[in-house]
């Protein structure tokens, strides 16, 4: 009789700390690992933001040891990869031009859009992407936030009655973007604010010569205040817009980081 009571009592605690355990769980919610990922296995251009990190991974190293610390001598690197993977690359001087189209994109982004040479379908549905970025558009933002525009995003070009081509473009552009972002986000140093104001100050000083033509920050630009991790994740996509290479995005990118860099240093 005793051991039916005892073993009955214990029933019961181990069923009440069961359901407490529960209902914790419940009144927790977690982070999905997957969530806090780049990769989304619907796209069928996911590997394109892939690369485009592990080229950034490597641009790294070669200037962790001393290499590739200016625009030409990274866009050199980089074509000289891409060359071995048997990726389109581009002429010697490439990054001479790599200036004009990150001032361009960062004081006029909806004009830069409207002169890419995609079709009018491509150019839309990247100032959506664009303008659903803008509403988490902050320091604060976290990865997981921004994936799951880019991945909502990514469906409905998924789902739309789009050409091939054109869902080819946009998906490979919202790859960049994912990518881009968390590899981004992981640096402390880019939390800060961004103001394309100060960019074209910066421009207009480091350009006695006027290669570049003199810009206005248009108070209509993309953005206004915004961490500078998402800023430079807005180049990225400008970057793999531009031709779909993956040159040109990695090539962009770095500058538009170099660039980061050297605005504090300019304060």
């Amino acid at each position: 009789m005793k051991k039916c009571v005892l073993g009955l009592l214990c029933a019961c605690i181990f069923s009440i700390v069961i359901i407490g355990c529960n209902k914790n769980d419940r009144s927790t919610p977690k982070v999905a690992v997957v969530d806090s990922l780049p990769g989304n296995p619907k796209n069928p251009y996911d590997s394109f933001g892939y690369w485009h990190n592990v080229i950034l991974d490597s641009l790294d190293y070669q200037q962790s040891v001393g290499k590739c610390k200016s625009p030409e001598t990274y866009c050199k690197y980089v074509a000289g990869l891409c060359k071995r993977k048997s990726w389109p690359s581009h002429k010697h001087d490439h990054f001479k031009e790599i200036p004009a189209t990150v001032l361009n994109f960062l004081t006029d982004t909806d004009g830069f859009i409207d002169r890419l040479n995609w079709s009018d379908s491509v150019k839309s549905k990247t100032k959506v992407l664009f303008k659903r970025l803008e509403s988490v558009a902050t320091g604060v933002c976290s990865y997981q936030k921004l994936k799951a525009i880019i991945t909502g995003f990514e469906q409905e070009i998924l789902e739309s009655d789009l050409p091939p081509f054109d869902k080819e473009v946009l998906l490979k552009a919202s790859s960049t973007a994912r990518y881009s972002g968390y590899r981004w986000s992981k640096q402390p140093e880019l939390t800060q604010e961004f103001s394309p104001a100060d960019l074209v100050t910066y421009y207009q000083k480091q350009d006695p010569n006027k290669t570049i033509a003199r810009a206005t920050y248009k108070q209509a630009s993309l953005f206004k205040r915004v961490g500078r991790w998402l800023a430079v994740t807005g180049i990225d996509i400008t970057g793999a817009l531009l031709t779909l290479s993956l040159a040109d995005a990695a090539e962009v990118s770095g500058y538009g980081r170099l660039t980061m860099e050297l605005l504090d240093r300019f304060k």
